[in-house]
């Protein structure tokens, strides 16, 4: 597993905000060195009023989708710059995968944005069958990505063909989340559920009881993020789920429904996106962003240098640091 970077969930997973008063819109990038115990502002040359919804990394360069595109870094987040040839009909960029030196960038409803130097240069994919890709995951190898009409798609060859893996899936489910564990395949549909593939009889099966919008795998436990429902986790590949909780509470099976909470974040606050790495995990939730040490079992809420209203909605965890998008109530 490479500690520079896991799309664990797609790099990044991000549910829609539908809550949010688009005239109150303030987005921002806060940087942390000490493992999200404290936080600067990090975006300069990000325009303040855009969304951001998804971060990547190739090599020394990270990358931010937004609202208006994309932006790229060459100084880890201290300054950011537009990027070449990624201008779409919306401009919206939602998702990224990286295999290589080629980065994948799903756009909302303008299909697949490719990059063959690293995310220096962008152009559009003419042979993804695709239109809106909700979120991306390089797994074995293989690209995969999440749609709104067409199910999964997925590549073995760096994007050159595309399969639509759709057996088992509603028709037109909307795939929020993508995770893999112990080489197992996760979807999360928006009002689904989580489906995991079966490889021998090549369809989907459905995972009861959670409904995740954001998923993250670490040390063989998947972890879902629900909107609304809080955090839980599975360490046998989805058979039995327990509640996320506070450091220092027990935590109950999902189908009791724990009764501690994570202070703000309740058992059934929104959680927007997740993302891990080796032996952490970031959660963003309508109250606030939150990381766990011990596989999603406890979560401390990070707050040192973050305003007391942001809701986390994108992350990127590098060695040496991580990158949180938030929306700045």
């Amino acid at each position: 597993m490479t500690p520079l970077l896991r799309f664990a969930a797609a790099l990044v997973v991000v549910a829609t905000l539908t809550s949010v008063a688009a005239a109150a819109d303030a987005f921002a990038v806060f940087k942390s060195s000490d493992r999200g115990r404290s936080w600067t502002r990090s975006d300069h040359g990000i325009p303040q009023g855009s969304r951001i919804h998804a971060f990547g990394s190739a090599g020394e360069l990270r990358f931010v989708g937004t609202d208006s595109g994309i932006f790229t870094s060459r100084d880890k987040a201290l300054s950011w710059q537009p990027a070449t040839g990624a201008v779409t009909s919306s401009g919206r960029v939602i998702s990224f995968a990286s295999l290589g030196r080629k980065v994948f960038g799903g756009t909302d409803g303008d299909g697949m944005l490719v990059s063959a130097d690293g995310g220096r240069s962008w152009a559009l994919d003419a042979a993804f069958p695709g239109r809106k890709v909700r979120c991306l995951l390089v797994h074995d190898d293989k690209v995969y990505a999440g749609t709104d009409a067409e199910g999964v798609l997925a590549s073995h060859d760096a994007g050159r063909t595309w399969t639509r893996l759709a057996a088992g899936l509603p028709v037109h489910g909307q795939v929020f989340a993508l995770s893999a564990v112990e080489g197992r395949l996760f979807a999360g549909l928006y009002s689904r559920g989580l489906y995991s593939w079966d490889r021998q009889g090549s369809a989907w099966a459905k995972v009861t009881p959670v409904t995740p919008l954001a998923l993250a795998s670490v040390e063989g436990t998947l972890i879902a993020g629900h909107n609304p429902g809080g955090l839980s986790w599975s360490a046998d590949l989805g058979v039995s789920w327990f509640k996320g909780v506070a450091g220092g509470n027990a935590a109950g099976p999902l189908t009791v429904m724990a009764s501690g909470d994570l202070g703000e974040l309740s058992a059934e606050a929104p959680v927007w996106a997740l993302a891990s790495s080796d032996d952490v995990v970031f959660a963003g939730a309508s109250a606030g962003i939150y990381y766990s040490e011990d596989r999603g079992r406890t979560w401390t809420r990070a707050r040192t240098g973050l305003p007391e209203e942001s809701a986390g909605i994108a992350f990127l965890l590098e060695r040496g640091f991580v990158l949180a998008g938030a929306w700045v109530k």
